[in-house]
């Protein structure tokens, strides 16, 4: 409950703003000739929805045409990213995706309806997402204590995370790998039920986006074990980065960027980056982004060749873990 009402609190932050006049876009080059649609290929409220809402607001502003959020969440992002791949490449329609959707979903899908690559133009990184380890209080309360347990309890051990792809069934393999735990991986239909069970005991552990999991570490519902990058984070200043208890390679965050369909012309690429681009400098939005916890990348890992560099590398990184998790494409 205090994660959905925390989502909710914040997907209606964008309502509080001041609204755009679409007549001052300061970015330059192409300007769309009618309202833009943003497709996000994941539900309503969760933590992709919710940036996509502030950015939409202030990137309509300077483009001069309002940008409409149209949702199309079902099996971890895939339907969504299939419609952004077949939609017309005239600029009228971007979408946005992350680390699962244009990367590790190739390791783990045999027919996945598009190529990240070749369906695809990047427009941009905009925004990184730490996530963190949370379990139960049952299974100890720092990482020394949770290795202890797993020692303790061979095969016993089980991580929820909301399904095949997703970004918490990457971090259940990347915490697998790293603390050689070989726990049972439960698959939910989402982030939300995967952490409730985890905090009601059904399941121990569970790696999930800051934002979703901060709010039941705070409560007490989990124990916050570390976060997974090489630094703490202001929003939970005393929960230790990965690098601090001696878990370097537990080295994760979830990376979000904007796409349009293959074909578009050149101009509209570099019009789409430049406007999102100075859209991350707005200072709202970066103050709306840091009560996410989420961080905006500095402007050299921005732009579409950063992110084609991206894509390329992280790939490769899933493949690896794929592969050495053994795991079977669906």
């Amino acid at each position: 409950m205090q994660r959905r009402s925390l989502l909710a609190a914040l997907a209606l932050a964008p309502a509080a703003l001041p609204r755009p006049g679409f007549a001052q876009g300061t970015a330059g080059g192409w300007r769309p000739s009618r309202p833009v649609t943003m497709l996000v290929p994941f539900a309503a409220g969760g933590p992709t929805d919710v940036m996509a809402r502030l950015l939409a607001l202030r990137m309509s502003e300077r483009l001069g045409r309002p940008i409409a959020v149209e949702n199309a969440g079902s099996a971890g992002g895939i339907v969504g990213t299939q419609r952004l791949a077949r939609a017309a490449p005239d600029g009228h329609t971007f979408g946005l995706g992350h680390m699962g959707t244009h990367a590790a979903n190739v390791s783990f899908y045999r027919r996945l309806p598009y190529d990240p690559v070749a369906d695809f133009e990047p427009v941009g990184q905009y925004a990184t997402n730490p996530m963190i380890l949370g379990v139960h209080p049952s299974i100890g309360g720092n990482a020394q204590e949770v290795s202890a347990w797993i020692a303790a309890h061979p095969g016993e051990l089980t991580v929820a995370n909301a399904g095949n792809g997703s970004v918490s069934y990457l971090g259940a393999l990347l915490f697998n790998r790293v603390f050689q735990a070989k726990a049972t991986l439960v698959p939910y239909r989402g982030a939300g039920p995967a952490l409730q069970d985890t905090v009601n005991g059904v399941t121990h552990a569970v790696v999930d986006q800051a934002l979703t999991v901060i709010p039941q570490v705070q409560s007490g519902g989990l124990k916050g074990i570390c976060v997974t990058v090489p630094r703490r984070l202001p929003q939970v200043p005393d929960l230790p980065s990965s690098a601090e208890i001696g878990k370097s390679d537990f080295d994760i965050a979830v990376w979000n960027g904007a796409f349009v369909p293959k074909g578009t012309p050149a101009e509209i690429v570099r019009s789409l980056a430049a406007t999102l681009n100075e859209t991350l400098e707005d200072p709202l939005i970066r103050e709306r982004f840091a009560a996410l916890a989420v961080e905006i990348p500095p402007v050299a890992e921005r732009g579409p060749e950063p992110l084609r560099r991206l894509i390329a590398s992280e790939i490769a990184r899933w493949r690896q873990v794929a592969s050495d998790a053994g795991v079977v494409p669906e």
